[in-house]
């Protein structure tokens, strides 16, 4: 496509903002790379990724940035060096990153670590269902957990947080039911009587995502997880148009909403941001997972999907090379799609260009007021 390289280089200069990330490993405990480009838990699975494309391009892309051979080992002895992390975060043309940090291990960096490392501005993105769980610790009447809940999240957005996120889709499915409060204090009780810290009634999922989004206040965007993730979820629980009943008249209508990750729906998700006003489509981790195609995905999402309503993500966590990734192949894939655009003559270069500055940075600017 004659348009792509023209676009490739002032896409590479457009300085994004990655709406959805996830915290850095510290160094002494950083994985291996074909560990963190596969979402199984088997390890004899995670080995076969040396078998999938997305390894061999990784490779090859890290390898040419830190100017080391393409191999394994030699990334692994370039991360001795000094400024290793410093200098694949700043190839990744960052002004601001929207971390998540609701998942964690015990060698996750705390934000403020995560923040130091980062040569750019740093914002948390709240995980409602890591809140629930520690206002429900010790079990507090319902109410008083509602409170603490409620009271953790005003505090967040008090101090800086751009956004809520819920991972409903691990939990219990997106097929989420009305908040009801009848419903939800039987559903506590019964959590209780269970034992387990972990949060997987629906009833409880929805009212207390409602809550945190009133705790929140208006015009908080709610991101929420759909799509491919850990083997722990299921896969046909985590369509985007498993929600459209709440979107639609639901509790959340009208709530500015992210889809995040979308794969393999992404054509739903934008069929859902292509009719209700307040939805909008990521792509963060599919393009990352399946490079080779991610021209086509995002070609996919802009079936269907505004541009001012598609946003820039790694959603990349634990170790440096996968900011590296996600934002080199989010701009690779985005100009090869613009690119085929202009050369099918369905848009011009500057229109494109356009397009491409609002995807990376313009509309998350827009939608979190930053």
């Amino acid at each position: 496509m004659a348009s792509v390289d023209g676009l490739r280089r002032a896409i590479a200069e457009i300085a994004a903002i990655d709406q959805h990330a996830h915290l850095l490993d510290h160094a002494d405990a950083a994985p291996a790379l074909h560990d963190v480009l596969s979402e199984s838990r088997d390890p004899a699975q995670r080995e076969l990724v040396r078998q999938q494309p997305v390894y061999r391009l990784a490779l090859r892309e890290l390898g040419a940035v830190l100017d080391v051979e393409p191999s394994e080992s030699a990334l692994i002895a370039a991360r001795q060096g000094d400024g290793y992390i410093a200098r694949l975060l700043a190839a990744c043309r960052l002004d601001e990153m929207f971390v998540d940090d609701g998942f964690r291990s015990a060698s996750t960096m705390s934000l403020d670590e995560h923040a130091a490392m980062v040569p750019c501005t740093v914002r948390r993105v709240v995980r409602i269902e890591s809140e629930v769980e520690a206002a429900s610790t010790g079990w507090p009447p319902f109410q008083e957990c509602r409170s603490a809940l409620q009271q953790a999240i005003s505090a967040a957005r008090a101090t800086g947080a751009v956004a809520l996120k819920t991972i409903a889709a691990y939990r219990c499915g997106l097929d989420l039911p009305a908040p009801s409060l009848a419903t939800a204090v039987d559903a506590y009780e019964a959590w209780r009587r269970s034992g387990s810290s972990r949060l997987t009634d629906a009833a409880l999922v929805s009212f207390f995502i409602a809550d945190a989004l009133e705790a929140a206040g208006p015009g908080a965007p709610l991101q929420i997880h759909t799509g491919l993730g850990d083997a722990d979820q299921s896969l046909l629980g985590a369509d985007p148009a498993l929600l459209q009943p709440q979107l639609d008249h639901g509790f959340l209508a009208g709530v500015p909403v992210v889809l995040l990750h979308c794969y393999p729906f992404v054509r739903h998700a934008g069929y859902l941001a292509s009719i209700y006003r307040d939805v909008h489509v990521d792509l963060s981790l599919a393009l990352t997972f399946v490079p080779q195609r991610g021209s086509a995905l995002v070609g996919e999402a802009l079936e269907l999907t505004p541009a001012s309503k598609l946003l820039f993500a790694t959603d990349a966590s634990r170790l440096a090379e996968m900011y590296l990734l996600g934002a080199r192949w989010w701009r690779e894939s985005l100009a090869g799609a613009l690119g085929q655009l202009v050369d099918d003559d369905v848009l011009d270069e500057p229109l494109a260009l356009e397009w491409a500055e609002q995807i990376l940075a313009g509309n998350a600017r827009r939608l979190y007021a930053v």
